[in-house]
């Protein structure tokens, strides 16, 4: 392997290091952030996560057809 495969094979594995340094400085961000807004506004983490993932999903429909499809099972089993 020659001097210029060695240094872009480093320069591209140190930008993937980079970028999981950023990501683990972002999740620790979000959850400080969730306990914020919990102890703030008495909303369960649990409950933010499950807020903020729908909106960015914008999959608030499906999830509430899921819902209703597992009320039914509940209430035929109960």
């Amino acid at each position: 392997m020659d001097d210029v495969t060695k240094k872009e094979i480093k320069a591209e594995i140190n930008r993937i290091v980079d970028m999981m340094v950023q990501r683990e400085a972002l999740g620790d961000g979000i959850s400080q952030l969730k306990k914020d807004i919990k102890e703030q506004y008495g909303i369960p983490v649990a409950t933010i996560t499950k807020i903020a993932s729908l909106i960015r999903k914008q999959n608030l429909d499906e999830e509430d057809q899921k819902w209703q499809e597992i009320k039914e099972y509940v209430e035929l089993c109960s």
